[in-house]
Formats: C-alpha cells, sequence, structure tokens
C-alpha cells in the first residue's frame, strides 16, 4: 500500500500531510466492545490529525459513540480534556453510563466471575435487567456472544466462531476485565448523553 496525499479535515488548523498506510496493530484495544465496521481502523487517521493541529483542543464530540474508540484514543493519548459521547441505544448507553458512574469495579468484577455455557448465557439474558449495571453487563455478554457481536432484536448466538470455539471464541473475562478498570482512569473526563448523534 503506498502512501498518498490527503487534505486535512479541519483546514483552518493543519496542512495536508501524507496519509500512511493503516497499521491496526498499532492501535490499543481498550473498549469492551468488538464491532464489525467499527472505528478502530480510522484511529491512525484521527491521530495524524490531531498531531496536526496547531492548537491542542478542549473537547472532543463522538456523535455515534459505539465502541468508543475515538473518545478512548482521544483522552488516553492526551489529545483532549474531555469528550462527549453520544449513543442513542439505551444498551450500549447503559455499558459507558455504568463506567462513569463509578460502577466499572461492579462490572469487571461481574464479567470475572460469570462461567460462561450455552445454558448459563440463556439463562441470564432471560433476566429482566434490574438497574443500569445490570443492563450494562447483559449487554457485554450479547456484544461478545451474539453472532459479529450485533445487539439488534434477532441476532443469534455465535454457532462456531473462532477456533470453533462457538460463543466463548470472543469471551476473555480477564482481558474485559481490565479494560473496564483502565477506563476508571478517564471517566471522569466522559460526558455521557442518551440522544441521536445528528441532532447533537
Amino acid at each position: 500500500m503506498t502512501a498518498t496525499r490527503q487534505a486535512g479535515l479541519f483546514q483552518e488548523y493543519n496542512n495536508n500531510y501524507t496519509l500512511k498506510p493503516v497499521n491496526l496493530r498499532s492501535v490499543p484495544q481498550r473498549s469492551p466492545f468488538r464491532y464489525p465496521g467499527g472505528k478502530t481502523w480510522f484511529v491512525p487517521n484521527f491521530r495524524e490529525e490531531m498531531n496536526h493541529m496547531r492548537t491542542k483542543p478542549e473537547m472532543l464530540i463522538e456523535p455515534f459513540a459505539g465502541g468508543g474508540i475515538i473518545s478512548l484514543t482521544a483522552l488516553f493519548e492526551k489529545y483532549v480534556n474531555r469528550v462527549i459521547m453520544i449513543e442513542i441505544d439505551e444498551d450500549v448507553a447503559a455499558v459507558w453510563q455504568s463506567v462513569v458512574s463509578g460502577n466499572g469495579p461492579w462490572l469487571a468484577d461481574r464479567i470475572l466471575s460469570f462461567k460462561l455455557s450455552r445454558e448459563s448465557l440463556l439463562s441470564e439474558l432471560s433476566k429482566p435487567a434490574t438497574d443500569i449495571n445490570e443492563r450494562a453487563f447483559q449487554t457485554i455478554l450479547k456484544n461478545r456472544t451474539y453472532h459479529v457481536g450485533v445487539l439488534a432484536k434477532g441476532s443469534g448466538l455465535i454457532k462456531y466462531g473462532e477456533n470453533g470455539k462457538s460463543i466463548g471464541s470472543r469471551w476473555y473475562p480477564r482481558t474485559l476485565a481490565d479494560r473496564v478498570l483502565n477506563l476508571e482512569k478517564i471517566s471522569g473526563r466522559i460526558d455521557l448523553r442518551l440522544d441521536e448523534g445528528i441532532r447533537f
């Protein structure tokens, strides 16, 4: 893949620069979510844009948060001081709400203590969530065990998964718990909005 010239997104702040090939291995996996078609591929380009800005912005707005990788990159790598994450899906928003409310340790412990099997998964997901934290846990379960992580109604459990591991192929309790706990470091700088990003 050859480098190409690209106009910067923020013309008032930067000049054209050479767009380098994207190396996804350079992007730390900080989000507890896993989505097909997520924004991880954009992180190297986002960094390039931010590094070419003449002044450091105070805030970043991510209008369609989802897994939140752009917001997390901006905070952990100190590109901005705070972010506004906007998410319309109440299940996805529940995960972020649990984190920003200081309940990350509870969520991490819940992930670690859950013994995944088809029976335990179906039993857990059949229960009505009693609060935002239980809803957050159920959302992570669905994202990690449903086909390609799709949360929409009608989506089903992974049948074969990676290396034939079925529903366990993307369930890494220790890794997921560590990611959730790591978010505690920046949770106070996240302003979560349950809203439609295009209207913000």
